[in-house]
């Protein structure tokens, strides 16, 4: 049955890889009709009758009536529809909200309509066809996928909002579910995140898994990590048709799973020997697996130094550039992905000319190979002329239509896992624990690093630095060691940042991010350090030094000046 599903689902996307490749020849008329469609329909709206689409016959009509706009510009219209608020952006009502972190303390809630679902799936139907005919092996076995709750709450007006990965896992096919993505949704609900894994772990030890496929490299690692932790108990439960996670399951996720908890001493057998011969990785246990499709772009890069032990020669490919908030691209080949024109209405600004009062904006068959841009969304669930804030970088071409490659988001946000931490959460974290401290700051940045696991290092110059070892801080006593000082700086930073950003703080529980170290600054640094850019031309009045992730050359110099390290663990 697996194979003819394969089958089936080949065959329903080659119409739409036929119209896609013959649209990639002139872009600009699929993208022009991509936009003619999607003002018409939302023509109504109360953003479509203030912006008169019904009277747009141009893309520079649109282009002088619709300016550009982020998140916190659309902020009162996606606040309107979360409290009830008929036909707002759209004339469909968002069947959802797909949550993330916004660039201010307010999380982002993205509207989810039909029409963007048809959208998103229209690229996912193309990326995986071209996946399959990349890579056939899949076709053998299932799908090993981590996703996050369809529903983690609802707006003031009943709608929920949670993770648009986790719906549409949840609302897939019935042979879907029971062939190709077999994992039981309710796992995905636990909320334990040891128990979480270990029990995915569990599920998949008992599928011949020919695809890993998650967007972040991190949840992969993890994953494989914690099949070395719990080998044996895992062996064990397999034999035993059992599943014993750290933490006790409800009833309701144990029927889900009885179908995989099954005995199965032969499977226990074949593992048991693997562990013995320290052969207990992915590459092995599942010697189906055809492929790994994550993230590999950008700061996600990193993970995949470690991928080879766990999947020795096995490819990784990246997955497809997008968000909540659109599908980018799609997927042509391991190393081609083409910009998804029929998924959505695509804008784009030179890199340089972002803070220009009026900036060049382009559209795809404008672009030149080797330029950065700016990404504009408008998207049939509301969005329009939505900078995202990523640029994205134009690797080449196919046919007319170019092939992007994410090349950072900008702004002062910093991300390893998805959490997305701004220097305002990360400043005002700080001056909340330091309120409650015994001393004053006279300069702090925070690092992100990526070793020994993904953490952020906080780095701080007192305004007495000489005294800082005798002052006491809020939970220790002034007979503590500086170390002991400087853990409890972190260890309250870490606890505020988490306050501050539901991601970071998800993350943290997870297991993705490590706990905040510490490092002091010598006394001096930031006076050195204003002197150091005044001599190197910049006016003393426009100093202005991050307090996350700053510039290399500003890293370069604080890093010579460190003290000793401090670090918690």
């Amino acid at each position: 049955m697996r194979g003819v599903l394969y089958k089936i689902f080949s065959a329903l996307g080659e119409g739409k890889v036929r119209r896609l490749e013959a649209d990639s020849r002139n872009p600009r008329q699929a993208q022009l009709r991509k936009l003619n469609e999607i003002l018409a329909n939302n023509s109504k709206s109360r953003f479509g009758r203030e912006h008169n689409f019904a009277s747009i016959r141009t893309w520079a009509d649109f282009n002088s009536t619709v300016r550009v706009r982020d998140y916190e510009q659309l902020r009162p219209y996606i606040d309107a529809l979360t409290n009830g608020e008929k036909q707002v952006l759209t004339t469909e009502a968002p069947t959802m909200f797909a949550t993330t972190s916004g660039t201010t303390d307010k999380p982002k809630f993205i509207p989810i309509t039909p029409g963007y679902i048809k959208e998103f799936r229209a690229a996912s139907v193309v990326s995986g066809y071209f996946l399959l005919k990349n890579f056939p092996g899949i076709a053998r076995g299932t799908a090993l996928a981590m996703t996050s709750p369809a529903v983690e709450g609802r707006t003031p007006c009943g709608i929920p909002y949670g993770s648009i990965s986790g719906s549409l896992f949840k609302n897939e096919p019935l042979l879907i579910k029971k062939f190709i993505s077999p994992i039981p949704y309710e796992v995905y609900l636990i909320k334990d995140y040891e128990s979480k894994y270990y029990t995915l772990l569990r599920a998949a030890l008992g599928l011949p898994v020919s695809f890993v496929y998650t967007l972040n490299p991190s949840t992969i690692q993890l994953l494989c990590r914690r099949l070395s932790t719990y080998g044996e108990r895992l062996i064990e439960d397999i034999r035993n048709g059992t599943t014993t996670p750290p933490s006790t399951l409800d009833t309701k996720t144990l029927e889900a799973l009885r179908f995989l908890n099954r005995p199965d001493p032969q499977r226990a057998r074949e593992l048991e020997l693997l562990w013995r011969n320290d052969r207990f990785t992915p590459q092995h246990v599942w010697p189906s697996l055809e492929v790994v499709s994550c993230w590999t772009r950008a700061a996600a890069a990193f993970y995949l130094s470690d991928f080879p032990q766990y999947f020795g020669n096995r490819p990784v490919c990246d997955i497809t550039y997008g968000a909540s908030e659109g599908r980018g691209t799609v997927f042509l080949s391991p190393e081609k992905q083409m910009l998804a024109i029929h998924s959505h209405f695509f804008e784009f600004i030179p890199e340089d000319e972002i803070e220009s009062e009026k900036p060049a904006i382009l559209l795809a068959d404008e672009l030149q190979v080797g330029s950065n841009y700016y990404i504009l969304f408008t998207t049939s669930g509301g969005l329009y002329r939505y900078n995202i804030n990523d640029v994205v970088k134009v690797t080449g071409f196919h046919n007319q239509t170019p092939l992007l490659e994410f090349q950072y988001k900008s702004g002062n946000v910093s991300s390893f896992t998805g959490e997305k931490i701004t220097e305002l959460q990360v400043t005002r974290s700080m001056s909340t624990v330091l309120d409650t401290a015994a001393f004053k700051v006279r300069f702090f940045t925070v690092i992100p690093q990526f070793r020994p696991e993904p953490h952020y290092d906080l780095w701080m110059e007192s305004d007495q630095s000489s005294d800082l070892r005798m002052l006491p801080i809020e939970g220790t006593d002034g007979s503590q060691s500086l170390e002991a000082k400087a853990e409890a700086i972190a260890s309250a930073f870490d606890r505020r940042l988490a306050l501050e950003n539901v991601e970071y703080e998800a993350k943290r529980a997870s297991g993705r991010l490590a706990p905040v170290t510490f490092r002091l600054l010598k006394p001096g640094t930031y006076e050195e350090f204003r002197r150091f850019l005044v001599s190197r031309g910049t006016p003393d009045s426009q100093i202005k030094i991050s307090h996350l992730n700053p510039k290399n050359e500003t890293r370069e110099f604080l890093e010579q000046r460190l003290e000793a390290p401090l670090i918690l663990h």
